[in-house]
Formats: C-alpha cells, sequence, structure tokens
C-alpha cells in the first residue's frame, strides 16, 4: 500500500468506514453504554472486595432472633468504600508507624484519621436463590438486593449518647441491620426510621459505593472535608475555653489570698508571733535578766567585769582603785 514496507491492512483504522455501523463498538454512541458498565463493575467491587487487600468481603450471617444479620467484621469510610477490620486496623498500625507510602496503607486514604473515622457495617442477609449455600446483601425493609451495588444504599451511622460511651453498653438497635436503600429512605422518611435506626441525622448517612460520575462523588469529598474543618475549629475553641476557665480559676484563686479589709491587723498579730517564744519561756528568760542585772548593779567588780554602761567615777574612787586596776 504505498511502498510503506509492507502495511498489514487488517487494523480497522486501516478500513474505510470502519466503526460507523452503530452496532459497532466503536460508535460513539456506544461510549455511554461502556462507561455505565465500568461503573456498574467498580460498584459491584466496591460493595463485595476489600478495598486494601481486594480480599471478597465475608457477609455469612449471624442469626438473631427476628433476621439474620451479616458483615460483622466489615467497616466503612466517609467515603463509601468497605474494608476488612483487621486490615483496616493494620494499615493504621503501619502509617502510624512512618510506613505511609506502603502499598497496604494508601488505599486506606489520608481523609481517614483513625478508627473513629471508619464505621462498623451490618447486612441484612438472605440465600441465594441458586441455591448453592452463599448469601447476598438486601435492604431489610423493601428487600432489593444491595450488595451488587446497582442499588443505591446509604450506611447509618448511629449517634452514641455518652453515657453509653462511658460505660461501653450496647442495645439492640446497636445489633441490627444499619444498611439501608435510597428507595427505603425516601420512602420511610427520616423521622419513620428513628425508631428502629436512631437517633441520626441526615448527615450521619454514608453513601455505599458512589457513583464517580455526575459530581456525586465530589459532592460526598467536599463534605467530608467540610466537616473535619468544622470539627477541628470546634476542639480549639473548647481547648481555649479550658484553657481560659483554667486562668481565671488561677485567679480566683491568687485574689481569694489577699488579705480582706478587716483582718489586716490579726493577720499582722499572726505573723509577727509566728516563730517568736512562746510566753512562758519569755517569762523565764525575762526574770533571769533581771536578777543579772540587779546582782551586776549592786556588785561594784560585777559592774565592772559586765557592765557597759557602768557610771563614772569620781577622783577619789579611782585613787582608791588605783592599785586594785594595776595588779
Amino acid at each position: 500500500m504505498g511502498g510503506d514496507g509492507g502495511t498489514i491492512s487488517s487494523n480497522r483504522t486501516y478500513l474505510r468506514g470502519a466503526g460507523k455501523a452503530c452496532h459497532t463498538a466503536d460508535h460513539p454512541s456506544n461510549a455511554l453504554k461502556r462507561a455505565k458498565l465500568e461503573e456498574a463493575e467498580r460498584a459491584r467491587l466496591t460493595m463485595t472486595t476489600c478495598a486494601i487487600s481486594g480480599a471478597v468481603l465475608d457477609i455469612s450471617p449471624v442469626h438473631k432472633s427476628g433476621g439474620s444479620v451479616g458483615g460483622i467484621g466489615i467497616v466503612a469510610c466517609p467515603h463509601g468504600r468497605l474494608y476488612k477490620r483487621e486490615n483496616a486496623l493494620e494499615a493504621l498500625l503501619r502509617r502510624s508507624q512512618g510506613a505511609g507510602d506502603d502499598d497496604k496503607t494508601a488505599p486506606l486514604g489520608t481523609y481517614i484519621r483513625g478508627m473513629k473515622d471508619l464505621y462498623p457495617v451490618r447486612f441484612h442477609v438472605v440465600p441465594t436463590s441458586n441455591g448453592e449455600g452463599g448469601y447476598i446483601a438486601a435492604c431489610p425493609i423493601t428487600g432489593s438486593e444491595i450488595g451488587n451495588g446497582n442499588i443505591a444504599s446509604y450506611l447509618i451511622v448511629r449517634a452514641k449518647s455518652k453515657d453509653k460511651r462511658k460505660n461501653g453498653d450496647t442495645d439492640e438497635v446497636d445489633e441490627n441491620p444499619n444498611v439501608l436503600s435510597e428507595r427505603a429512605v425516601k420512602e420511610m422518611g427520616l423521622d419513620g426510621l428513628q425508631a428502629e435506626y436512631g437517633p441520626f441525622e441526615e448527615k450521619d448517612m454514608i453513601r455505599l459505593a458512589p457513583p464517580r460520575a455526575g459530581g456525586v462523588f465530589d459532592e460526598i469529598r467536599s463534605k467530608w472535608e467540610a466537616r473535619v474543618e468544622m470539627e477541628a475549629l470546634a476542639k480549639q475553641k473548647k481547648k481555649d475555653k479550658k484553657r481560659k476557665r483554667s486562668a481565671d480559676g488561677d485567679n480566683a484563686k491568687i485574689s481569694s489570698k489577699v488579705e480582706s479589709p478587716g483582718v489586716p491587723i490579726a493577720i499582722d498579730e499572726r505573723l509577727r508571733g509566728k516563730g517568736s517564744v512562746p510566753d512562758s519561756k519569755r517569762t523565764a528568760v525575762d526574770e533571769a535578766r533581771s536578777t543579772v542585772q540587779s546582782a551586776v548593779s549592786q556588785s561594784s567588780v560585777l559592774s565592772n567585769l559586765f557592765g557597759k554602761g557602768k557610771k563614772p567615777q569620781t577622783e577619789k574612787e579611782k585613787a582608791e582603785t588605783l592599785f586594785t586596776r594595776n595588779c
């Protein structure tokens, strides 16, 4: 074909009119179909495999009274991806030790701060219809299958009270399924779901396996970033308030030590008396001192030896004691 070295023209790009028919895979009208198929496959993998290890999630049921609950060891992140609890915990530990670039920690995402950002998942599971002994995740209200990702589903994150956080208690609601389909949420309404799945708010609902197209995933990511920022500001405000309260308490203690107007005299008297000699000892010392002083004053010899402030002698007394002083 033109002396180009033997080009083989079997490739479709060299054929005139190739890909023009609407039934061919190269036609532009089929691009949307391929995108939908790829998105459906991505949603299926998100709902059935661990985002870290890629292993299939175990949704084997734990039989309870009134139904079956499966997926006890599964957790979900705010972006709607599912993880095995053990793999997520291991990835967090590795990341805390500085292995942030590891293949096992990279899928976890930096938006996950810790286990507090991973929420337990409990599916309502029913046996498969093919009789192979498997189970599928279904909505406990509508009964529609939600495990394949084709139907939008939400994880209900229940708000815990402060008393339960301190005591670590759980109730029956904490053991019920907490994944519902979007249709069930719309039909029942948030108020109708509070009794069995609450308390929770709309912002506490996590869309599982959100689609990338249509801006759904981008909206979820932006809302989570805003929520984290608000929590950080609230935490900083709480710290500032606690620091201010502590400073006010110290100032109150200092001010309580300041002398009040009606007590300065008594305080001064106590301070003066602190560390001084008791009254009984002071009396004995004074008596001994007065006895010595009287003896010194009565004896001229003792007065010469111990007395500093002795009386001045006359000329006659000096002449009489002249030889006594020189001895």
